[in-house]
């Protein structure tokens, strides 16, 4: 299957699947071969390996190298991470809603796995515009420093963490 793109946009339906959603976020701390995403998610390798081309293909993933095979045998093993200018190019006009929807049931994933909650926040109330825009600017630093700092999963010196952020501006409906 071949992802659509217009002007080199990252299609967000590509994303639309909750083991993408973990994929790319798994993803964003370090590179990993499929056979290492596989065993981090408990996932087929097969699977894991379907999933890393079709994120590499629409543009969320990058190569970045090839480690040689454990033991030495076979071929070299393909790594792949997180594209973080893939955000800044995503193609807003199509799957937001398949997003949102594998975005609803990864958070519930998340929630059944969580030891302790630091924080959590739901608003539906109207600001300013400049507060609004400080709110949307604090935000923006929160997950440049969140996937800035990311490190490959089970380091001793690291916690596992998940941070959902997700700013709407709505319609007034009256």
């Amino acid at each position: 299957m071949s992802w659509e793109s217009r002007q080199g946009l990252v299609p967000l339906r590509a994303l639309a699947n909750p083991l993408r959603i973990r994929i790319v976020s798994l993803l964003t701390g370090a590179s990993l071969s499929a056979a290492e995403v596989a065993e981090e998610l408990g996932i087929a390798h097969a699977s894991a390996s379907y999933h890393l081309r079709q994120l590499a293909e629409a543009g969320y993933l990058e190569q970045v190298d090839e480690q040689p095979p454990r033991g030495g045998k076979g071929r070299p093993r393909r790594c792949y991470r997180y594209d973080p200018s893939s955000a800044a190019r995503l193609d807003r006009t199509d799957g937001r809603l398949l997003l949102h929807e594998a975005m609803s049931a990864d958070l519930a994933r998340r929630l059944a796995q969580a030891g302790a909650q630091r924080t959590s926040m739901d608003a539906e109330v109207w600001l300013d515009r400049q507060t609004w825009e400080e709110v949307v600017g604090l935000i923006d630093q929160a997950v440049s420093l969140v996937h800035g700092k990311a490190g490959p999963p089970r380091s001793a010196d690291r916690v596992k963490v998940s941070m959902t952020a997700l700013l709407l501006e709505l319609r007034d409906e009256r």
